[in-house]
């Protein structure tokens, strides 16, 4: 089984490049277009979308049933904020990775970003329902996400709450728990998701603005100004929200 892939978080919706699961070769060596998949996701990992898009593109060319490849090229596509191609590609890989679940979660994944929430639920389920995918807690945050998103709180909070019992130390699901607590008005509860986020992964600008917001709630201004103080040092394009005080 390839296992090649990269989680990208952002703070409504997590995409997870395309992880195959689906091996067409029993002696599991590599063909010409598996070499070229490989180099497109890397590439597309590292942010090289454009030299990514041609190495997917020549993978499928090489081989045309290459249903990873077609699934990968699709999320490139929604990348590049190329819907009607990505939900060609993802078609074509959906027949030809019939039961895959990374393709049905990539595929959710781009359903609820087009705002077709109850279709991108069902393939979540899917995958959820399925108990092979490696990493169960990914659609299942992944569900959580696309729940808060379409306005469904109660129902993102219980995908995230078993996502993070299957793994505790997961970024995006405790991002997503840290923002509903603090939707929730539980501020004492986000503040503990925030610290439990900054404790197994590198702060970003979306933990770091959330810090502000939680600590100005609960009336620590100090520490609200510490991380505004730290986002002004490592992301000065972001713009920190100001002190309630002024």
């Amino acid at each position: 089984m390839r296992e090649i892939c990269k989680l990208a978080a952002t703070t409504l919706l997590i995409a997870v490049a395309a992880c195959s699961s689906n091996p067409r070769k029993a002696s599991g060596e590599q063909s010409i277009s598996d070499i070229y998949l490989r180099k497109g996701i890397e590439y597309m990992n590292s942010g090289m979308l454009d030299v990514a898009l041609q190495d997917l593109k020549h993978a499928v060319e090489l081989d045309d049933n290459n249903g990873d490849a077609h699934d990968a090229l699709a999320v490139l596509h929604q990348r590049l904020n190329q819907p009607g191609e990505a939900e060609r590609e993802f078609q074509k890989a959906l027949s030809l990775n019939k039961g895959s679940s990374s393709t049905a979660n990539n595929y959710g994944q781009f359903l609820c970003n087009q705002g077709q929430y109850e279709k991108a639920m069902l393939q979540f389920e899917t995958v959820i329902s399925s108990k092979l995918y490696p990493s169960p807690w990914i659609p299942l945050t992944n569900a959580g996400l696309c729940a808060r998103k379409s306005g469904r709180r109660s129902e993102a909070e219980n995908y995230l709450r078993k996502a993070l019992e299957l793994n505790s130390t997961f970024p995006p699901a405790l991002l997503e728990m840290a923002n509903i607590s603090f939707e929730s008005g539980q501020f004492m509860s986000a503040r503990a998701f925030v610290q439990r986020y900054e404790e197994v992964a590198p702060a970003d600008s979306n933990i770091m603005l959330l810090g502000i917001q939680v600590e100005q709630a609960l009336g620590n201004e100090q520490g609200a100004s510490d991380y505004r103080n730290k986002l002004r040092a490592q992301f000065p394009e972001e713009r920190a929200p100001q002190s309630l005080g002024h």
